[in-house]
């Protein structure tokens, strides 16, 4: 596995207070805001966030050169759930920049605390087996290990619950208007998962050719999420599945209703799949989009992995000696 022979060295770029003030102002200005003094807190929220990932976007293209250089085994973390928490606090004292943030906020009028109220919990995850997934990763890149965690992009987490009349009501965990400013897309890995259909055998010149066909297909479009090292200069990624109808459904104004209709069914099949974190089971529709976000997960998961190996390599000769 890909290690640094000095990880526990802090190797990291110290940025000083004037660093970090023309980053976040940039990113203010951007959404048209000239002084920050007069940005509301949830502006400045996404400012530092932005400002924050820029950072680990520039650490994370050093170590995938690290990692190219060494080219170790690399670990692969699949897993249903990622209770990752709140990120803010940790990401700054992992980059070495919260004293100098909390300053900076000072001067403008706010602090640290009023800002990082205004973070979400990702809902992307319930219990025990996302916390340990989490640590998971924290660890690998503390250890300064190279790592990828795979998940599903769930829209909603389990549910938000607010009284009503004296009574307990559920609502949807809607997050990622507030919480996604973490995520970094990468559309243009976006990939296609293939559910149900069949196969049929031919021979031909005597090769076995196969074809598939009948099948329902769905867009597995990949947003990562960036995972900071402490005292390392590792930065790891969680990459997140959303699923998507892989053509538009109103593209055709011309089709008949009832097809029109049927592309629209089609469309919330598709995006249904990523739609909440732990759909019941306690009925048989409900096992079998459990099912599916397994098989979805794993499919575009593991595509992900054999096409980044092929972009490097250009064959699989080595996979299995690069990738746990």
């Amino acid at each position: 596995m890909i290690k640094s022979n000095s990880r526990l060295k802090d190797t990291k770029k110290k940025f000083t207070k004037n660093e970090l003030k023309e980053r976040i102002e940039e990113k203010l200005a951007t959404r048209g805001i000239s002084k920050p003094e007069d940005a509301t807190d949830e502006q400045m929220y996404h400012a530092v966030v932005y400002a924050m990932k820029d950072i680990m976007l520039d650490y994370r293209t050093e170590f995938k050169k690290r990692i190219r250089a060494t080219e170790g085994k690399r670990v692969c973390y699949l897993c249903m759930e990622f209770l990752v928490g709140r990120s803010m606090k940790n990401y700054a004292m992992n980059l070495g920049i919260y004293p100098e943030l909390c300053k900076l906020l000072g001067e403008y009028g706010t602090s640290f605390e009023k800002i990082f109220a205004c973070e979400v919990d990702p809902g992307l995850g319930n219990g025990g087996l996302g916390r340990l997934a989490a640590c998971f990763m924290d660890s690998l890149s503390a250890l300064d290990y190279a790592a990828n965690g795979y998940s599903l992009l769930y829209e909603n987490g389990l549910f938000r619950q607010k009284i009503v009349d004296g009574e307990q009501v559920e609502l949807p965990d809607e997050w990622i208007p507030n919480g996604g400013a973490w995520l970094v897309p990468r559309t243009e890995k976006s990939l296609s998962v293939r559910f149900g259909g069949k196969v049929e055998e031919k021979w031909e010149n005597g090769e076995l050719r196969i074809t598939y066909t009948d099948y329902d297909e769905v867009k597995a479009v990949p947003y990562d999420m960036l995972i900071p090292g402490t005292t390392t200069n590792a930065m790891n990624t969680i990459r997140l599945w959303r699923a998507r109808q892989p053509y538009s459904t109103l593209v055709n104004f011309q089709s008949s209703q009832s097809s029109y209709v049927k592309k629209l069914s089609d469309h919330d099949n598709a995006e249904i799949i990523t739609k909440q974190l732990y759909p019941p089971d306690d009925y048989d529709e409900g096992k079998l989009l459990r099912l599916s976000q397994q098989y979805f997960l794993v499919s575009a998961s593991l595509q992900s992995m054999i096409n980044d190996y092929l972009a490097e390599h250009g064959t699989l000769a080595g996979f299995k000696d690069s990738v746990a």
